[in-house]
Order: C-alpha cells, then structure tokens, then sequence
C-alpha cells in the first residue's frame, strides 16, 4: 500500500501526524524504533514561522530528527507570506523531506494571528502563500486542513482543489471542523469525497485508533492514515495496523512492556532535553498508555504526581514487580469497544 508525494516514495500508508507538545525528536524516534517499518511519514510539531525566522534555538531542535524518521516532514504555520516562504526554505535547508502548512490547527492563539483554520476562511491569501513557497523550494509542498471553519462553512473541497492548483503535492484533511474542535467524530464521507476529486494523494486524519477503524478509513479512498492521539494511549498502533493490512497476525505487548516502553522514553528524552522537561514529558505519555493495563489508576496516580525522574522510575520498577508477580503476567487482550471510548475521551494531546 505505498503511494508516492512527487517522486518521494511513501512505504507505508501510516503517518505519524503532528501533534503540538508531543512529537518531539525523542517521540518520534520511539515510535520509530517502537514500530519498525510500518510510519511511512514522520511529521514535526508545528513550527512558528514568525519565531523560526527570527531564529528562535527551540524551532531549530523541534527540526531534529534521525536516520530512523524518514521520510521527514517539517509542519510549519503563520500568516505572512514572505515569513513563510523563508520558513520553508529554512526547513530544506535542515534537511526536511517534505514541508507541510498547517491550515487545520483550531487553537484560538494560532487562529486570532491568521495561522491554522483561519487559512481556510481566507482562501486568496491561501493561495498565495502555497504558490509562492512552492516557487521557492525544491522538496514537497503539502497542506493539511480541517472540514471547515464550522457546520455552515464546510469548505475542504474548495481548499482542496485551490491547493492542488497552487501546487500541493499531497493533502491531509482532518474530518471535524473547527468549532468542532476534538469533539464528536471525523467526518469520513467529506474526507472521501475530496479524495474522490483530486489526483494527488490525500490522506485522512481523525478517529484511527486500530485495525477496524484503519480498514474503515481506507475505504474511504484516502492513500494514507495520519495517526496521532492514538500514539500515546498506543505507541504500538502503527505495528498493530501494518501488520494486520499485511494479512500478519499481531502479538499484543504484554502489560510489563508498558514499563518497558515508558523507561525506553525516558532514555530518549534524556539526550534532548534537562530533567525538568523529561518529567512533563513522561507523566504526558503514563497519563494515557497506563490505561491500557486494568487496575492501573493508583499506579497513573503515583507516575503523574513523581516530583522526580528517580521517584518516578522507582515507582515504575515497584509496579514491574507487581505485574509480574501478581495476576497481571499475561498477555493483554484488545479492548471492547467500551474501552476504546474510554480512551478517545481521554486523550491530552492536540492534533495539528
């Protein structure tokens, strides 16, 4: 199932999508080597171009990626055109596979500055800015966008097909609206109708969580899956899908590897960042993939409440021997479909 943005080859239809605060150097790389093979696409956080071209060091460490994240996009977002062609060539420059605009984040502190949604209420101004980056760069230009501003203004078709005009190589579009926010579900029947419509690759965003939900998606006509949310109460999803569409079976990581994954984190965030970030970065990831584990709520308590790295790991090796010599050393069956609500509900993490 591999498709290509311009003659850039993508093995895998699953993309790991940007999310704001999450998608890190260190997060992606332990969806990486977490998921072998089975991201076709790693995405960025969502990089300011006003703060990027003003050389901010923190943009520059949210473009780092490894060997192991690519193909690699680089999601940047803003309003003013000249700001953003210079943020795109800034981004080959640093080795970007692909350059991404965001037109699809609904936060108020992105939209009232004409970034985000906002893009998809000014569709000339749009249009400008995708022609003149594409003008200015070498590599891919893709755009993701939303359903709309709001139920009265669902105009991703329209955006749509200004983009592939203006010189898009490829589409992601998150089936909610803006108003919408993170509530109620992706609109799947508008995501396939724009990829319906256009030639180049469009992808889907919204709702992915597991196989059933990926083969659902797919059938809408849509090349890829970006997948976000799901990775953190999941870091596994990726290899549970591919796998699946491959006609494999899927052998569910054990409850213990959870312990495992979080140290393996940790690790990771240690070579990008001081303590004080690695702690925020590791009670975001217990506060979701924990719940996988039945009985986990005093242990999500203790994890989300470590004023330490060392308190914390403590109380991850006193849960490991919980697990392994108590009831719970045996393989973790897939959540019913109550638990799997209960995870979307739950989900921290702002989809870009």
């Amino acid at each position: 199932m591999q498709f290509k943005i311009d003659n850039l080859a993508i093995k895998s239809p699953l993309i790991l999508a940007p999310m704001s605060g999450v998608t890190n150097c260190a997060f992606r790389e332990l969806i990486a080597l977490t998921n072998p093979g089975a991201v076709g696409l790693f995405v960025t956080e969502f990089i300011s171009i006003e703060a990027l071209t003003r050389q901010n060091p923190k943009c520059f460490q949210m473009m780092k990626y490894t060997s192991t994240q690519r193909p690699i996009s680089v999601q940047i977002f803003g309003y003013d055109l000249k700001r953003m062609v210079l943020a795109a060539k800034m981004a080959e420059d640093a080795g970007a596979d692909i350059v991404d605009i965001n037109s699809g984040c609904p936060a108020p502190k992105v939209v009232r500055k004409g970034g985000g949604c906002e893009l998809m209420r000014q569709p000339e101004h749009m249009a400008k800015l995708l022609s003149g980056v594409k003008k200015e760069i070498k590599i891919p230009l893709t755009l993701k966008i939303r359903a709309g501003w709001d139920s009265d203004s669902r105009n991703a078709l329209e955006i749509s097909k200004l983009a592939e005009e203006s010189g898009v190589s490829m589409l992601a579009i998150h089936g909610r609206t803006k108003a919408e926010g993170y509530r109620g579900f992706a609109d799947w029947d508008i995501i396939g109708n724009v990829a319906e419509e256009l030639s180049i690759p469009v992808v889907g965003s919204g709702d992915v969580t597991d196989i059933e939900s990926a083969k659902k998606s797919l059938e809408s006509g849509v090349k890829g899956l970006m997948i976000g949310r799901a990775s953190l109460s999941n870091p596994w999803v990726f290899r549970e899908i591919h796998q699946q569409l491959n006609g494999n079976d899927y052998q569910v990581p054990s409850y213990a590897e959870t312990i495992d994954l979080m140290q393996h984190y940790l690790e990771l965030l240690l070579k990008e960042m001081p303590e004080k970030g690695a702690i925020g970065k590791m009670k975001q990831i217990a506060s979701q993939v924990t719940r996988r584990v039945p009985g986990s709520k005093p242990i999500r308590h203790r994890l989300t409440r470590s004023q330490s790295l060392s308190e914390f790991d403590s109380h991850l090796e006193a849960w490991r021997s919980e697990l392994l010599g108590g009831s719970f050393d045996k393989e973790f069956d897939s959540p019913n479909s109550e638990d799997r609500e209960l995870l979307k509900t739950n989900y921290e993490a702002r989809t870009c």
